[in-house]
């Protein structure tokens, strides 16, 4: 029994022996391994570096503990993210892109989140410069567009916006996006098409209080402007038709015009 459990003293001593043996590099390695079955990628990442950038013995042939390196990268990046550390998730992103292989470089997913990331730093002109490397790689397109279209919204560039979800709407139909593009879309094609609206109905409202000459010059000005509307507020019909501030301002503008219309024929009996 002696014998049993001094045999059993000296295995343990052994590896302990051995465990102290570890090189630098080696340990690092261990050290990574470790880290990331606990799924700390950050700590991972630092143990590795030093495992890889170090004279151990076949360390540039380890082709396996490079590649989890480098999606440590990307997970780390997606931890953060999931804590809302958008500067912290960008960097590591970026590292993940930049240090990576192909697969990496053309990683549309990691593109869209950066592109969020960079958004929610309040980085407008980055944000948008990779949500087009990931329509670019066809990740999400219709939801990248969205977001561009969103960044040209609050940076007061409606008319890019415009361009941008009309284009949309055209590429993607099924997408499940679609109502939000147009109610984005129609809201400032109503802004443009109140425009000479409002003047038909300045107008008109002056035409009605004037003598008969200033009503038929001052209405035939109106009916111009309302004519003018008309096919503006299509454009928002077309988009939604069962827009109600179009359908309703689209029917003063055509009872308008028909009533003046019927005056004038009115005029000549």
């Amino acid at each position: 029994m002696k014998k049993v459990f001094l045999l059993l003293g000296m295995i343990i001593f052994s590896f302990s022996v051995f465990a102290q043996e570890l090189s630098p590099g080696l340990q690092a390695k261990n050290d990574g391994n470790a880290a990331f079955k606990e799924k700390d990628y950050v700590s991972a990442i630092k143990h590795w570096e030093k495992y890889l950038n170090s004279d151990e013995e076949g360390v540039e042939n380890d082709v396996n503990t490079m590649l989890l390196y480098l999606k440590s990268f990307k997970y780390a990046g997606n931890n953060f993210m999931k804590k809302k550390n958008y500067a912290q998730a960008y960097d590591y992103y970026k590292n993940y892109i930049e240090k990576g292989d192909e697969e990496a470089k053309t990683d549309g997913k990691t593109f869209y989140y950066m592109a969020y990331c960079a958004k929610k730093m309040d980085k407008p002109d980055l944000a948008i410069t990779h949500y087009q490397k990931s329509i670019e790689l066809d990740y999400r397109p219709d939801m990248c567009k969205l977001y561009i279209a969103d960044i040209y919204k609050d940076m007061g560039k409606d008319e890019d916006m415009k361009q941008l979800l009309v284009a949309a709407i055209e590429e993607h139909p099924d997408s499940k996006y679609i109502d939000k593009m147009a109610s984005m879309l129609t809201k400032p094609m109503l802004q443009e098409a109140s425009v000479p609206f409002n003047k038909a109905n300045e107008l008109a409202k002056e035409a009605s209080t004037g003598s008969p000459n200033e009503y038929m010059q001052k209405m035939a000005r109106a009916v111009s402007k309302f004519e003018e509307a008309i096919p503006l507020f299509d454009k928002v019909l077309k988009y939604d038709p069962k827009n109600d501030t179009a359908l309703k301002y689209k029917k003063v503008c055509t009872d308008n015009i028909n009533q003046f219309e019927e005056y004038k024929a009115s005029l000549d009996k």
